[in-house]
């Protein structure tokens, strides 16, 4: 039994050991007509790209969604699991430049007619600020590096 215990225990640690941050980010808009009504239960075409150092700078990522507007005219997707079209979002190297994300919309959902919503700069999420912590932290002790053993009473 204890070996059995133990086993299991390795294993569990071992696929502990591979969890990451997600590869991805998700992304929510209200897609609206030009009188401002919200395009309701509506299939649309979202394209993402992410520029290096400005709103002007080279696409150095870029995706496609394909999805539809729930009751508000709402649509969630998350970027980094649609269509690649230009590079890998694994990829992107975020140590170096700003990163601005580009959004454009087609609301015939053909993928012809894309209108740009806008340009803004990424910033820093809870996952990457607290990543940032983690070279300075003793690591001794915590769960990614310890075993658990537990006895049956033998």
């Amino acid at each position: 039994m204890k070996k059995l215990l133990f086993i299991v225990c390795v294993l569990a640690g071992f696929s502990y050991a591979k969890a990451q941050a997600p590869q991805g980010f998700s992304y929510q808009a209200a897609v609206r007509n030009a009188s401002g009504t919200p395009l309701v239960n509506t299939p649309v075409k979202v394209r993402f790209s992410i520029l290096d150092s400005s709103a002007n700078g080279p696409v150095v990522y870029k995706e496609t969604h394909t999805t539809t507007t729930n009751a508000g005219g709402l649509f969630n997707v998350n970027v980094g699991l649609g269509t690649a079209n230009t590079g890998t979002l694994s990829g992107v190297n975020w140590g170096t430049n700003s990163k601005f994300l580009q959004v454009e919309i087609d609301t015939t959902a053909t993928g012809n007619n894309y209108t740009n919503i806008g340009v803004q700069q990424l910033m820093s999420v809870p996952y990457s600020l607290f990543s940032g912590n983690s070279a300075n932290t003793n690591t001794k002790g915590s769960n990614a590096n310890t075993l658990i053993y537990l006895s049956d009473g033998f």
